[in-house]
């Protein structure tokens, strides 16, 4: 089943499923090897513009920049940046938050760490990250982007790139002509242009309540003969999951990322028929309910319903609430009601009720504000909510 998936690693240099992470810290653990220009201290700062530099630390946030040929930059600690313009280089950090950038060709940026960044602007080079939430970027032609962590943002623009992944919920992006892109992660998601090949992978439960694969499938966007589960030719710039042996056209309204069955409009509102990519997974398939997205210009609500999707656009539309009253009462207080969170977010009950369900807050209608605090990072209306609490 997975062939295709092999054969692409392969050719790009990586085994993703079994031993990615080994062979990026083995690779880190070379350069180190033969590294000068080295600090072991925190806060330290190696610079060094002379061709086949080396530059190395193992403190906690060290910068190595290289403006030569051939240089490698190598840093183990915590939010460290490496910075390359020389050709062929090589950065590689271990720690977390670590920044690799290179506009060289053929250069090559790893990562291990969570939240990594990689990214090249050169002609054929190779990002590469095992940590969580990292972002690979390249902008060069024939460039190769791989990650097998979890959340991981994939993204090229170079003409026939590569990109692999095979953690859990990546995001892969293809802007370049004649690339290729696969990903044999749970849930994950492909948006690419026209003639780009494509390849996604599905999983099920299985006997023990785990996530397994038992299906992928390949197309190529904007070939007729390959069609979505509504039987649309597959869109340029549109992000496709596989669910149900189909590839399914992926939306995120405020926060929600939905599989799009049905779409039509009632006078200036758009009503979308949907699954919330969250319950396609579901080992009882009669748990998964429908909901209705009704969208108005740049606004747009949730519901079960039709008409309780329309009726929460409608609530959001209301511009009559007294902000400031509310903040007041939730510091007198210190807790927090639903419908005090949706009037100063406009956040709609379906999406509120989705929240609290994935916390496990039943049937409450209120929590302390310091619980709150400890989940609500950056679901829909996040942001705005703590900018109303802390700053007024």
């Amino acid at each position: 089943m997975f062939d295709f998936f092999e054969k692409v690693a392969k050719g790009i240099g990586f085994k993703l499923i079994d031993n990615f992470s080994d062979k990026v810290e083995e690779w880190i653990k070379g350069i180190f090897e033969n590294c000068q220009n080295a600090s072991s201290g925190d806060y330290a700062q190696n610079a060094s513009s002379g061709y086949n530099a080396q530059n190395a630390s193992s403190g906690d946030y060290a910068q190595n920049a290289s403006s030569g040929y051939g240089a490698q930059n190598a840093s183990s600690g915590d939010n460290a940046q490496n910075a390359s313009s020389g050709y062929n280089a090589k950065n590689a950090s271990s720690g977390d938050y670590a920044k690799n950038a290179s506009s060289g060709y053929n250069a090559k940026n790893a990562s291990s760490g969570d939240y990594a960044k990689n990214a090249s602007s050169g002609d054929y080079a190779q990002n590469a990250s095992s940590g969580y939430n990292a972002q690979n970027a390249s902008s060069g032609d024939y460039a190769q982007n791989a990650s097998s962590g979890d959340y991981a943002q994939n993204a090229s623009s170079g003409y026939g790139a590569q990109n692999a992944s095979s953690g859990d919920y990546a995001k892969n992006v293809i802007s370049g002509k004649n690339s290729i892109c696969f990903d044999c992660g749970y849930k994950g998601t492909i948006k690419a242009v026209k003639g780009t090949w494509i390849a996604l992978a599905e999983y099920k439960r299985d006997n023990n309540d785990k996530m397994i694969p038992v299906f992928a499938k390949t197309a190529q966007i904007g070939n007729k003969e390959y069609t979505d589960v509504r039987k649309r030719v597959l869109k340029s710039n549109a992000e496709y999951i596989l669910w149900n042996k189909e590839f399914c056209e992926v939306v995120e309204i405020d926060g929600i990322k939905s599989i799009i069955l049905s779409e039509k409009k009632r006078d200036n509102i758009k009503i979308i028929k949907a699954v919330d990519i969250r319950d396609i997974y579901k080992q009882d398939k009669d748990q998964i309910e429908a909901m209705y997205i009704a969208t108005e210009g740049k606004i747009s609500a949730h519901g079960y319903t039709v008409r309780e999707a329309i009726d929460d656009l409608t609530y959001k539309k209301l511009d009559n609430v007294d902000s400031e009253e509310i903040i007041a009462e939730i510091k007198r207080t210190g807790k927090v009601t639903r419908s005090q969170y949706r009037a100063l977010t406009g956040a709609c009950s379906f999406g509120t009720n989705k929240f609290c369900e994935e916390h496990n807050i039943q049937d409450l209608e209120e929590i302390e504000i310091s619980e709150l605090r400890k989940i609500l990072i950056s679901d829909y209306g996040a942001e705005r909510f703590w900018n109303l609490i802390d700053n007024n």
